[in-house]
């Protein structure tokens, strides 16, 4: 056969090397076909005898077989550590089912299986934008494998298959005489051989099971088989390129005009909002501080991406001494913004309630001004952009990861909610619709509200929050819903209710 016309799976000459072994990459193909296989009765296992902790323990599965089937992830230091952190999430699936663990494990996984064949790791957003590649990509995965398996066969399908025939028949044609001659023979063997109806099978294989083993198909080829995504090493230039309208003296107008502007809202935010004076007639603290919490971080985020764009290391503004000056003060105002913004959200929780998403933006609000001392510490010291991008990514994986494993948002909803409630009556601002859609979360706060408080009205409303809430914990704990952390709470509810 001449070169040229060789089969892609033949076409490769080189050898894959695991542990000291080399291995034909042919055999590795077929090896990785196996894996995927094996992964998806697997998962279909895990699916209908452990639906509770089926996530967590098929994501350990696929972290497993990414290492035993590319030996190099275990070798390249960056896909080593987001190996472990899929690792870690996959952990925290088994624990509960949380979006964000899901999303993150995913994340990583990818990322951990696609590092290899970069040449190099730059940013994490531009990680980013890879692995959200790689993952709209994936579908194709099975299907490109497929018409692989179908060109490495092209050239002599009737001799392949007559080869396999060949050495299938006799025992397949042996085996079912003998199986007949033992049902004959035998009552019980005729008895278990009538059970195995095919239209049971049928009926098995229902739409959603099918849609399941192809969402899992999707997964393991994804990571088994990863799209090249080799990137190009880029020539680093010292030379920086001036903006149209970016100069020393516009900058210089701009940052003098933006920070009398924010001294302008800085000192309001003083003389009203910390310093508890009267606001003027018809403007109420609740408004006052729910109307400028988003804004006030929008324009903080602008700021910050006005210095990233106007003031990069090496430009003529940067090297500037009285344009650094005014950056810093400008981002000292800016972070008075945020803390006013904190103080505004906190305001208004306290006029209202606290609710998960007014947490999480308490924690945004955090990152946003780590952010901005982090632009004005790159100014100052001339750091890249790939370092102000990876701190900051850092910093907001350690808040999420902390939100995943520690600091549940709902329990801390919950908690300060019915500790509020302790001091009002059953049905001054409390919120019992909301404290119900928190679920599990509430359990417990609202029996210590229920055991502690003397108003008989709220005790009556917090014992009626407690029986809704234990009922649907014990629904779920009975069911696919199962969970490690639904089963400490329902311990611990029924430990506080006496009812070991």
């Amino acid at each position: 056969m001449r070169k040229g016309c060789r089969s892609p799976l033949r076409r490769r000459t080189a050898v894959w090397r695991a542990g000291g072994v080399l291995m034909p990459i042919r055999h590795l193909f077929r090896t990785k076909v196996f894996l995927i296989l094996a992964l998806v009765v697997a998962g279909d296992f895990l699916l209908h005898r452990w639906p509770g902790v089926y996530w967590g323990a098929f994501g350990l599965l696929l972290v497993a077989a990414l290492a035993f089937a590319r030996p190099v992830v275990l070798r390249h230091g960056a896909a080593r550590v987001a190996l472990g952190l899929a690792a870690l999430y996959a952990l925290s699936m088994i624990e509960e089912i949380q979006l964000l663990g899901v999303l993150l494990f995913l994340a990583f996984l990818t990322a951990a299986a696609l590092l290899p064949r970069a040449a190099r790791f730059d940013n994490a957003l531009a990680w980013g934008f890879r692995v959200i590649g790689a993952v709209v990509t994936s579908p194709w995965g099975p299907l490109r494998d497929f018409i692989l398996w179908l060109r490495a066969f092209d050239r002599r399908p009737p001799r392949a298959l007559g080869r396999w025939l060949g050495i299938l028949a006799l025992p397949v044609v042996g085996g079912l005489i003998f199986i007949a001659l033992f049902a004959s023979a035998n009552p019980l063997v005729e008895q278990g051989l009538a059970q195995l109806d095919p239209r049971q099978w049928l009926v098995a294989l229902s739409g959603e099971r099918m849609s399941d083993w192809g969402l899992m198909l999707i997964l393991a080829t994804a990571l088994l088989r990863p799209q090249r995504w080799r990137l190009r090493r880029r020539r680093v230039t010292r030379r920086v390129l001036a903006l149209p309208g970016v100069t020393v003296a516009s900058v210089g107008a701009s940052l003098v005009v933006f920070n009398l502007i924010f001294a302008v809202e800085n000192g309001l935010d003083l003389a009203f909002l910390w310093s508890g004076a009267g606001l003027p007639e018809g403007v109420t603290l609740a408004a006052y501080a729910h109307r400028g919490t988003y804004p006030l971080i929008v324009t903080a985020l602008l700021a910050g991406a006005f210095v990233i764009v106007t003031l990069r290391p090496g430009s003529a503004t940067a090297n500037s001494v009285w344009l650094r000056r005014l950056v810093v003060l400008w981002t000292g105002q800016n972070l008075v913004l945020v803390a006013s913004s904190v103080r505004r959200t906190l305001d208004y929780i306290d006029a209202y309630d606290m609710t998960e998403m007014r947490f999480a933006a308490l924690l945004w609000m955090a990152l946003v001004a780590f952010g901005l001392f982090l632009i004005c510490w790159r100014l100052l010291t001339g750091r890249s952009t790939r370092w102000l991008i990876n701190s900051n990514a850092l910093a907001a994986g350690i808040v999420v990861t902390t939100c995943v494993f520690i600091v549940d948002p709902a329990m801390v909803a919950a908690e300060w909610n019915l500790a509020r409630a302790a001091g009002n009556s059953a049905d001054e601002q409390n919120d019992w619709c909301y404290l119900r859609h928190l679920g599990s979360a509430a359990l417990v706060p609202a029996i210590r509200l229920e055991q502690t408080t003397e108003d008989p009205e709220l005790k009556a409303a917090a014992a009626n929050l407690r029986d809704r809430l234990m009922v649907a914990l014990e629904r779920d704990q009975s069911s696919e819903r199962w969970s490690f952390r639904g089963a400490r709470r329902l311990a611990a509810a029924r430990a506080l209710l006496g009812r070991d």
